[in-house]
């Protein structure tokens, strides 16, 4: 079973808390694969899995939409497919075997993949939308740091707002300069959340 590591993040704490959570409901389901279960245990967990799916899939569209991710709409039908297919999945379930291999489907090939796949291309758009000011450094070979919070930066695109990690919004606390891929403005701090 794939676990949780950093290099999957995408660099906003509360998507990154919420992919956390999904891998751990997917080992709980590999858990359940191999060991004695009800079809009402299982049959809470493929409920667990689709109420936390909803809200997963709807915060990560608001995150999208707010950095201006242009792969936004194809996105969406992804994650409206993955939820239409769940929905089928606990209407037809058989029998416990049956609903247990389900749910390693819905943990593994959907979750797993689809956030190690699909949801990367966040970050690399998300990166890719800021320009070092220094040619000494680039924006794509910084580390980011672990935070509780997270910086929100404006350009001057409408309605376009850069998610910025910790290490960049220090860097440019010190001076250094970032622009908007788009517009080729400076990005300033509109405000700074804090994630419990």
């Amino acid at each position: 079973m794939i676990a949780w590591d950093n290099s999957y993040s995408i660099h906003n704490a509360h998507i990154d808390a919420q992919h956390k959570q999904l891998f751990d409901l997917a080992k709980q389901a590999y858990v359940m694969l191999n060991r004695r279960v009800t079809s009402e245990e299982i049959r809470e967990m493929l409920l667990g899995f689709f109420n936390y799916i909803k809200e997963h899939f709807h915060d990560e569209e608001q995150y999208m939409e707010k950095i201006g991710y242009p792969n936004l709409e194809e996105h969406k039908k992804i994650h409206s497919e993955i939820t239409k297919s769940l929905v089928i999945l606990i209407k037809n379930v058989k029998n416990v075997n049956d609903m247990k291999e389900k749910l390693h489907v819905i943990a593994k090939k959907w979750l797993l993949e689809h956030i190690l796949k699909e949801d990367m291309k966040i970050e690399h758009f998300r990166r890719s939308m800021l320009i070092a000011e220094n040619a000494d450094s680039k924006a794509s070979d910084v580390c980011d740091l672990p935070t509780n919070e997270i910086y929100y930066y404006a350009c001057d695109c409408e309605g376009k707002i850069h998610d910025v990690p910790l290490d960049i919004h220090r860097r440019i606390e010190r001076g250094e300069r970032f622009r908007c891929k788009t517009c080729k403005e400076d990005i300033r701090c509109v405000k700074v959340q804090k994630i419990l």
